[in-house]
């Protein structure tokens, strides 16, 4: 049992995509327990986690300190998980899984009631920042003895990051075999936009908390992320339906 930590709005930023375990676990009240095999998994709906969602720190920020909430491992194949062209309201440059043949990253599924994804959906703004999609079971392998029959998920609208015709960037954070892109922590991309957006003599945490505090400024920022951005071709997922 490991209780689950707070952290400051900058760490918010550049530590993403935050910690996260590399086997099944529970988090209930606030605290993170070994999955117990014999789990109900019963009403729960299987979201792919990519990100920040892999992780408890905001799993139990997002759903509270009250929350139950199972996660379990699984392999995708022939994806990778890419910094994309926009940043979150708290500064943090966000990801997405990216079609790449050959890699295959080590990720999570959260198991979400319904209750738990209306608030997901919220979280990860359906619509502006996200589409809601299911993916195809072929390239995923469940590594938990559980049902796995649907495998919902989000995929980024904004394309991968990209930097003067550089890109798309794995995040460092994912563990991943035949990595086919250059890898990237939050800090080196972060440090990238800050050397070519900032106009202020300020540091980049200084930048960040300004990005963080006003929205014009960010918003203009993700405009130039966007011009350079580098988008996937055949995906393994489809717009979804629950």
């Amino acid at each position: 049992m490991t209780k689950i930590a707070h952290l400051s709005a900058l760490e918010r930023a550049l530590d993403y995509p935050y910690d996260a375990p590399d086997h099944a676990y529970l988090i209930r009240n606030g605290q993170v327990f070994d999955l117990d095999p014999g789990y109900d998994f019963a009403s729960r709906i299987a979201v792919l986690s990519v990100g920040s969602n892999r992780a408890p720190v905001q799993l139990n920020r997002k759903f509270g300190e009250s929350a139950e909430l199972p996660v379990t491992p699984v392999q995708v194949y022939d994806c990778d998980v890419v910094h994309v062209a926009n940043l979150a309201a708290y500064g943090a440059v966000s990801c997405s899984a990216f079609p790449c043949p050959g890699t295959h990253i080590d990720l999570n599924i959260a198991w979400l009631t319904p209750a738990q994804l209306i608030i997901m959906h919220q979280t990860e703004s359906v619509g502006k920042a996200y589409d809601w999609v299911e993916w195809d079971l072929a390239c995923i392998q469940h590594q938990f003895d559980g049902p796995l029959e649907r495998l919902f998920g989000y995929a980024a609208i904004a394309g991968a990051f990209g930097n003067r015709g550089k890109g798309p960037f794995g995040l460092q954070r994912i563990p991943a075999e035949n990595r086919q892109f250059v890898v990237k922590t939050q800090r080196q991309i972060q440090n990238m936009i800050y050397h070519r957006y900032c106009k202020e003599k300020v540091s980049l945490e200084s930048w960040i908390q300004q990005l963080q505090s006003d929205r014009i400024l960010r918003d203009d920022v993700v405009s130039g992320l966007r011009s350079d951005e580098v988008l996937p071709s055949v995906m393994p997922w489809k717009p979804a339906v629950l």
